[in-house]
C-alpha cells in the first residue's frame, strides 16, 4: 500500500468521522452503525415489524386461495393475485427500509413499480366485471377527480366504446413505463452517487406527479362509468383500497419526508433527522398495508357471494300451489321408497 493509498484512507476515515458525528442531513449511516444506535428499540421495531409483515403475507395467500376456487375466469384470477400481492409487497419493502437505511430507494423503486402494474390489472379486472352486463356501451363518466375541480372545462358526452376504452388503457398503462423509467433513473444516479438522486429527482418530479394524475383520471372514469351497470360487483370498494396506496406511499412519504426542514424530528448522530423520517415512513407503512389488504381480502373474498345473491333475485319467482306441494311431496317418497341392493362379502 502506497503514501498515497494511506493518505486516501485516512482522509476516508476523518470524513465518516466528521460525518457520524455531525447532523450531516446527507449522511446514511450502515445497517451496523444504525441497528448498534437503535439499540433494544430497533430489534423490538423490527420484530414486530416482521410480525405484521407475516401477517399482512398470510392475509393476501388466504385471499388469493380463497380467488382460486371462485367461478371466475382465468383472467379475472390472475388480476386478482397481482392487485392483492402488492400489500405484502410493500409492507415487505417498508420492513427492509426500516433494517437497511440505504436500501430505502431502492424500496420505494420496488413498491411503486410492482404498484403501478398492479394498478393496470385493476383496470383490466375493471373491464372484465364491468362488462358482463352491458347490453349497450356505457356512457363515460368525465366528469371526476381531479377533472372534477375544473369548472370551466368542457366534458363532451362520449360512450364507453372500444376507441375511447382504448384510450382509458392508454392513460393507465403509462403508469408503470413512466414510474418504472424514473425509479431507474433515480437508481441509477445514487449508484453513481448517493447525492446525486436527491438533487436531481426535482427534475423528474413534473413528470411523475402528471403521470399519477392521468393514471388515476382513467381509473376514476372507468369506474364510474362501470359502476351503475354492475353495482354488485364493488367496483368502487376495488377501485379505493389500491389508490389508497398510491396515496400512502407517494402524498404520506412527501410529507413525512419534508418534516425534517421543521425540525421535528432531533439528530442524533448517526441517527439525522432524515433516518428519523424513513423509519416513521416504513413504520405507519407495515401497519397502514396490513388494514388495506385484510379490507381488500373482504372485498374479493364476498364478491362471488354477492354475485350470486344478484343471480338469485334476478331470477323469476316461481308462485307455488298446494297442489304443487304435494306432487313434490310425492316425488321424495317416491325416492325414498326405492330399495338400494346392498351386498355382502
Amino acid at each position: 500500500m502506497g503514501d498515497e493509498d494511506i493518505n486516501n484512507f485516512y482522509l476516508k476515515r476523518e470524513m465518516d468521522n466528521y460525518r457520524y458525528n455531525t447532523c450531516d442531513y446527507a449522511a446514511i449511516p450502515s445497517a451496523a452503525k444504525y441497528m448498534e444506535s437503535l439499540g433494544v428499540s430497533g430489534v423490538g421495531m423490527l420484530s414486530i415489524g416482521s410480525l405484521f409483515s407475516a401477517i399482512t403475507l398470510y392475509i393476501a395467500i388466504d385471499a388469493c386461495y380463497n380467488v382460486l376456487f371462485q367461478k371466475e375466469t382465468t383472467s379475472y384470477k390472475t388480476n386478482s393475485y397481482f392487485i392483492l400481492f402488492v400489500y405484502p409487497v410493500a409492507s415487505l419493502s417498508s420492513l427492509l427500509a426500516i433494517a437497511i437505511p440505504r436500501a430505502q430507494l431502492l424500496s420505494e423503486a420496488v413498491t411503486q413499480i410492482f404498484l403501478t402494474i398492479s394498478l393496470y390489472r385493476l383496470f383490466l379486472l375493471l373491464i372484465d366485471v364491468g362488462r358482463r352486463n352491458v347490453t349497450k356501451p356505457p356512457p363515460l363518466m368525465l366528469k371526476v377527480g381531479p377533472c372534477c375541480c375544473w369548472p370551466c372545462l368542457p366534458f363532451p358526452t362520449l360512450e364507453l366504446s372500444t376507441s375511447n376504452l382504448s384510450w382509458l388503457r392508454a392513460l393507465v398503462l403509462q403508469l408503470p413505463f413512466v414510474q418504472g423509467i424514473a425509479y431507474c433513473v433515480l437508481l441509477f444516479l445514487a449508484a453513481e452517487q448517493p447525492t446525486l438522486a436527491e438533487r436531481y429527482v426535482i427534475y423528474l418530479q413534473p413528470f411523475c406527479v402528471v403521470s399519477i394524475l392521468l393514471g388515476i383520471y382513467g381509473l376514476t372514469v372507468t369506474t364510474k362509468s362501470l359502476q351503475e351497470i354492475a353495482p354488485e360487483s364493488n367496483l368502487h370498494y376495488r377501485t379505493m383500497v389500491s389508490q389508497i396506496v398510491l396515496l400512502f406511499t407517494k402524498l404520506q412519504a412527501a410529507l413525512i419526508k419534508n418534516l425534517p426542514s421543521f425540525g421535528v424530528f432531533p439528530c442524533k448522530p448517526p441517527l439525522t433527522p432524515p433516518i428519523y423520517a424513513g423509519v416513521t415512513y416504513n413504520a405507519l407503512m407495515l401497519i397502514e398495508m396490513l388494514l388495506l389488504c385484510y379490507a381488500a381480502s373482504l372485498i374479493y373474498k364476498d364478491s362471488e357471494k354477492q354475485e350470486d345473491c344478484q343471480e338469485s333475485a334476478d331470477k323469476p319467482k316461481v308462485k307455488t300451489t298446494p297442489a304443487d306441494v304435494t306432487n313434490n311431496n310425492e316425488t321424495v317418497n317416491v325416492q325414498l321408497s326405492v330399495q338400494v341392493p346392498v351386498t355382502t362379502s
